[in-house]
């Protein structure tokens, strides 16, 4: 038996032995848009396909490789929260650059909301999964890469404060000791720094351990902070990546929603759409270098 190898240069020929996890992966993978491989796992045992083991998690890791390669499993179909692509933006003229403007601009629906609203995740491998629902409704994002940081802690309370609102924060992280510490301590920390806030655990509770059957761990007793964690919630751990993505999903965008003004966000959609008329009537201009266009400042002028 040869050693899994979870970053392959090229598709190997299919064993015999790999055709069941393989046919599973495809299954899962047509339930589910994006996931981690460690979702991928997650369901992948929670269908009996599979054992709860490192060794299987490699597997999983290598079989997913090799079907991306071979063409059998779609590339985007497995997000890495952990590598990105830092691109610097340029472009190769000022009409290109007002049509990119038209085509990115969106305006910040959450200036007239009551509540500032922020997601932040114990896990960067579920970035890929959870941040483009973020993005939708337009709502900062945190991957906290387990206990986060002073630094984070303070930039964040204070980019809070400069909303000059109360804000909300919604948790994602892992049931175990250090988990349920982290979102514990989290809001305590953040109005230390002046931060209005309230921190709301949303997953994982036991609750949801029990309701969808999640695999479980023993905690880990070499964390100082087990014995706590046990004594109130019993000795089994669950991993965030456990959930299955469209709940995951499901749940952040229900969070999101629940602080959502319908009235005052219906009105700054309206309001973006009429922003981005004038935009395409601007890139509609014909722009060349060294010319300076002045606008009159009566509109009735401008007619």
């Amino acid at each position: 038996m040869t050693d899994a190898r979870t970053s392959p240069k090229k598709a190997r020929k299919p064993q015999a032995r790999s055709l069941p996890i393989r046919t599973a992966i495809a299954e899962v993978a047509a339930e589910y848009d994006r996931m981690s491989v460690r979702q991928l796992y997650y369901q992948l045992v929670a269908r009996r396909v599979i054992d709860k083991t490192e060794a299987a998690y490699k597997r999983v890791c290598d079989v997913s490789a090799q079907m991306r390669l071979d063409g059998s499993l779609d590339y985007r179909t497995i997000a890495d929260g952990h590598r990105s692509r830092r691109i610097v933006f340029a472009h190769d003229g000022l009409g290109s650059a007002l049509a990119t403007m038209h085509a990115l601009y969106r305006r910040n629906y959450w200036i007239s909301q009551p509540v500032h609203v922020e997601v932040w995740c114990e896990k960067d491998a579920l970035t890929g999964v959870i941040q483009p629902i973020c993005e939708d409704y337009g709502v900062t994002y945190v991957a906290t890469r387990g206990f986060p940081s002073i630094t984070l802690r303070y930039e964040s309370a204070r980019a809070i404060v400069a909303t000059g609102k109360a804000a909300r924060i919604f948790y994602f992280g892992d049931h175990d000791a250090s988990g349920q510490r982290i979102s514990a301590n989290l809001e305590a920390e953040l109005r230390q720094h002046g931060a209005d806030v309230i921190v709301e655990r949303v997953a994982l509770d036991p609750w949801q351990v029990n309701a969808y059957r999640l695999p479980t761990r023993p905690g880990k007793r070499s964390d100082s902070r087990h014995a706590a964690f046990a004594a109130a919630f019993g000795d089994a751990s669950v991993e965030l990546d456990a959930l299955p993505p469209s709940d995951l999903v499901a749940m952040v965008e229900a969070a999101i929603l629940s602080e959502i003004d319908a009235e005052a966000w219906g009105r700054a959609v309206e309001i973006e759409e009429l922003e981005r008329e004038t935009l395409a009537s601007i890139v509609a201009l014909p722009f060349s270098a060294g010319t300076t266009y002045q606008f009159a400042d009566d509109p009735q002028a401008a007619a």
